[in-house]
């Protein structure tokens, strides 16, 4: 067994049971693995609070930085060569790499420290430009794949993040102040959160959702999400561009902002013509430990954008804490939930019995679990927004959301006992559990 696949624990082999062999996400298991210690972070973090240094902002880089970048960056690479049909892995000391990068980074924000500051957001960035090139020279040499546009999207989102992490270096160094700091922050979360996150997981919920839940795609589901992605890529790269113009004075703010709005309402309509056909197919599927999560994201995605449009056109600033609170946990830490949910019986069953098991045991309470978190999502949007006077209800969602995702986590990773007895598994659904649906 290679190093990589050692990375997360394996359970279930011997006892003369059928080996599956090495999972086809093998190779992004330790990038899981530091994922998921970033969230131990952020979670330990939630739980003391202030009395932590770095505020808020250390704690949505733990995700975005540490969770998202790293995630984005093996799953887009592994996606890309999926539909590309270009054979090998990323080398393994990419992660390695990237996650020094990540760790000077996340030192200097609280700190202070700008040569950590600096040298970690450059590494960080190279890495992301590497992987750029990487997936646009993939996508080039494909001949024929149908899902080849992905990787453009994919391009995009990466772009996205390389501008972002300019915007933010501008913001971190000091560089930008007074009335211009604002319009640069706004265009640093946009390209980030919407740009790195949101075009990533657009492409990816085309073909990923509903192999997730098991069923396939909408006929044309593909075609006309390929022509949408490709608007609303430009659509919210014009927005980001627009938004820095906010800091000029009033008319030209105002016009700035409608423009800005206009663009991000061309993602916005995009966001809806991937997410209505995928909700409609899993919707159909039988009940998996996915599910609920995917339909979870498909509502939440194209709501955040919308509302995001509202507020950019009427200048609200201040119900940013709650798009942020719905667009962080509610749809980009529901998505990972639910891509984990899927691959943790591959990724840690190496039978078929230890796959079916942890993956019955994940089933069991998923719609519960999924409903206690998007309700912990939306107590958090609303005391976000400080809409409620009395309870602490930011406190509150943030409790339900944590507890959900830890149980979740505990249901994927108990240990398993080969031998047990399992129910009877439907011949289709043992089939391997790839990029199905294409």
């Amino acid at each position: 067994m290679s190093e990589q696949a050692r990375s997360l624990p394996v359970v279930g082999q011997g006892h003369g049971q059928r080996s599956r062999g090495r999972s086809p996400f093998g190779a992004a298991a330790p990038s899981i693995t530091l994922a998921l210690v970033y969230a131990l972070l952020l979670g330990i973090w939630l739980v003391v609070g202030d009395r932590l240094p770095g505020g808020r902002w250390f704690a949505i880089h733990l995700f975005t930085l540490g969770v998202l970048t790293n995630l984005i960056l093996t799953f887009s690479e592994h996606f890309a060569r999926t539909v590309t049909r270009t054979a090998g892995e990323r080398a393994a000391w990419w992660p390695i790499i990237t996650n020094v990068g990540i760790a000077l980074t996340l030192l200097g924000l609280p700190t202070g420290w700008l040569p950590a500051l600096a040298v970690g957001a450059t590494i960080v960035t190279g890495s992301v430009f590497a992987a750029y090139w990487r997936l646009r020279r993939m996508r080039r040499q494909a001949l024929g794949a149908r899902f080849a546009w992905i990787v453009r999207i994919y391009e995009r989102a990466h772009g996205a993040f390389i501008h972002g992490a300019v915007f933010g270096a501008l913001l971190g160094v000091g560089v930008v102040t007074g009335a211009w700091y604002l319009p640069v922050r706004l265009a640093h979360l946009h390209a980030n959160i919407l740009g790195w996150g949101g075009l990533t997981l657009l492409a990816t919920l085309v073909f990923f959702g509903p192999t997730m839940a098991r069923c396939q795609i909408e006929p044309g589901a593909d075609q006309r999400s390929a022509r949408a992605l490709r608007h609303g890529a430009t659509g919210l790269a014009v927005a980001v561009l627009v938004l820095l113009l906010t800091g000029l004075d009033s008319p030209w703010a105002v016009v700035a902002r409608l423009g800005a709005a206009a663009g991000l309402a061309v993602l916005a309509v995009a966001a809806g013509v991937v997410c209505l056909p995928v909700f409609r197919a899993v919707y159909r599927a039988r009940v998996t430990a996915a599910r609920p999560l995917v339909l979870g994201v498909c509502v939440w995605l194209p709501t955040v954008v919308w509302a995001d449009v509202v507020v950019v056109a009427t200048g609200a600033w201040a119900w940013l804490d709650a798009l942020g609170i719905v667009a962080l946990s509610g749809v980009l830490a529901q998505a990972i939930t639910a891509t984990l949910v899927y691959l943790a019986p591959m990724l840690r069953g190496r039978t078929t019995e230890a796959r079916d098991v942890i993956r019955q045991r994940l089933e069991v309470g998923a719609r519960s679990r999924a409903g206690v978190l998007n309700l912990g999502v939306l107590v958090a949007a609303v005391g976000g927004a400080r809409l409620v006077d009395g309870p602490p209800l930011l406190a509150i969602g943030w409790i339900l959301v944590g507890a959900t995702l830890a149980t979740t986590l505990v249901v994927g990773l108990w240990p398993y006992r080969a031998g047990v007895t399992t129910q009877a598994v439907p011949a289709d659904d043992r089939r391997p559990s790839g990029e199905g649906g294409q």
